[in-house]
């Protein structure tokens, strides 16, 4: 009698289990839950389950391709287990269980941009089994926007405002120094990469306007917002400013002259550097090396254009910016628009790698570099071996060695391209759409058994104007290439670091 009672009861319960379990959880379309980029999402399965119940096996499911429904999370008989489960979520989830009204949730921990899009739960108690669907969204909020002047014409200051790394699409928004929104020109918005939005927002003030004129990027989702200013100081100021030009970056009449057929080139091939200007002028910036980018072990000169590999660590802060893996050391110079052109000496060097980054590259640890991590670099590995770092690299090899490397980037076009100064030739082209500041990379690698202890040098404008250094020779090969378009060259060999630097911006006719 007692086992027949008991054998009711439990019929009884499951009857009641039943009633409580419906087929599919109603308006489980629109049941999302919102988890930021990193953070932990919490998935509440959307069932109506009996308070207290212990599911027999709870199962979490997404489907990867529609029919294949594959394992998030698995838990039987009180345990959580890993059987069957993706490989991208073992150890990054878990089953949580609320007794007082039988619910299960799902946990992610670390929440990555891939983990977005539905998921299913299904719950067994007794031979009972329902399912529900939950969709995950993940939220980013994206980099500090930034905002340079793209032109100048007839009053008006053309700006541009520029973010990176968000997601969902944000939304955008200009603000003149009353505080007023004002429309914007045009707004773009494009997916990098790892599948994060680019934004870029235009709009154009009077060159008479006094104050702060902001543009604010916002995430929706996360109800979070950035925002950044510019100080716009009346006539004098924006004209030179979107002209590049102030009175510590002047230059004399005989230096135009002197450059006119290669900025000539230029123009003619990259317009969109010069922008309604006939005559142009190269604007002379000379590029120091920045201490606070300094690995350790590296030992600078007092003016900072001379650095080397010492062999002890210096008694430097550790701060933020400094690398303490890679001897590598960034220029003082942030490029957020523009066209730039600096060389490189590499005479005496086994090993070395040079190039561009951004502002926003890890600096802690092993870094592997390449486009995709912010980097866009060429490097000698030994002897006669060169890479590009694309992913992967590119490796060939150079018919003459280069003594002296020039690199030229065109922000706004997207290009950063290597040449062999002493060879006259071009070795190399990134094509790469830039958001947020870029800037000079420098690595002299280690001592490769005595045979690469040249110092990196920085000569100055001043000397390259005034000997026929390689430096001199860099803006006919400039010219040539520009003229004939780029050409993967084959060939080997390099040397010291010895860079020069130089600003391609528009001035008043000549």
């Amino acid at each position: 009698m007692a086992s027949s009672s008991g054998s009711w009861l439990s019929g009884c319960l499951v009857t009641l289990i039943s009633l409580q379990l419906p087929s599919q959880a109603s308006g489980d379309a629109g049941q999302s839950r919102l988890a930021p980029l990193g953070g932990t999402a919490e998935l509440l399965c959307p069932l109506v389950l009996w308070p207290a119940t212990v599911p027999v096996e709870v199962r979490w499911l997404r489907s990867s391709a529609p029919g294949h429904p594959q394992r998030v999370h698995l838990f039987r008989e009180g345990k959580d287990l890993e059987e069957g489960v993706m490989p991208e979520y073992k150890g990054r989830t878990a089953l949580l269980r609320d007794a007082r009204d039988g619910s299960v949730t799902l946990e992610i921990r670390d929440v990555r941009l891939e983990d977005r899009g539905q998921y299913k739960c299904q719950v067994q108690i007794g031979n009972l089994s329902r399912e529900g669907v939950v969709t995950l969204q993940v939220a980013v909020l994206g980099s500090e926007p930034y905002i340079h002047v793209q032109s100048y014409d007839a009053g008006w200051i053309q700006l541009v405002c520029k973010s990176a790394g968000w997601f969902p699409k944000p939304w955008a928004q200009w603000r003149d120094p009353q505080g007023k929104v004002f429309p914007s020109l045009w707004e773009t918005h494009s997916l990098d990469e790892a599948g994060l939005f680019r934004t870029a927002v235009s709009n154009r003030v009077r060159d008479s306007t006094l104050g702060n004129v902001s543009c604010t990027i916002q995430n929706v989702a996360l109800g979070q917002e950035r925002t950044t200013a510019m100080v716009i100081a009346g006539k004098r100021w924006a004209r030179d400013k979107a002209l590049g030009t102030s009175k510590a970056n002047t230059c004399a009449r005989g230096n135009c002259t002197r450059n006119f057929q290669i900025l000539k080139t230029l123009r003619t091939t990259h317009a969109s550097c010069f922008p309604n200007l006939p005559f142009l002028c190269l604007s002379a910036v000379a590029v120091t090396l920045d201490p606070d980018t300094a690995h350790p072990k590296l030992i600078l000169s007092g003016d900072r254009r001379c650095v080397k590999l010492g062999d002890t660590r210096q008694p430097v802060l550790d701060n933020p910016q400094r690398f303490d893996f890679v001897v590598s050391i960034l220029g003082s110079e942030h490029f957020t628009a523009g066209c730039h052109y600096w060389e490189v000496s590499v005479a005496d060097k086994s090993k070395w790698a040079l190039g561009v980054c951004s502002e926003s590259v890890n600096r802690k640890g092993k870094v592997t570099a390449s486009p995709a991590n912010g980097h866009w670099l060429l490097r000698q590995n030994r002897q006669g071996e060169y890479e590009a770092l694309t992913s992967p690299p590119t490796s060939f090899r150079l018919k003459e060695p280069p003594r002296c490397v020039g690199v030229f980037l065109d922000y706004e076009a997207g290009v950063i391209s290597f040449y062999n100064v002493t060879g006259r030739s071009h070795i190399f082209t990134f094509t790469h759409s830039f958001f947020g500041p870029l800037r000079p990379f420098f690595e002299p690698c280690l001592h490769d058994g005595g045979k690469n202890i040249a110092p990196l040098v920085i000569c100055s404008e001043l000397q390259k104007l005034e000997e026929p250094t390689p430096g001199a020779q860099g803006f006919s090969l400039l010219a040539q290439h520009l003229t004939s378009g780029p050409s993967l060259l084959l060939s080997p060999n390099p040397g010291p670091f010895v860079v020069s630097s130089s600003h391609l911006s528009p001035r008043a006719p000549v």
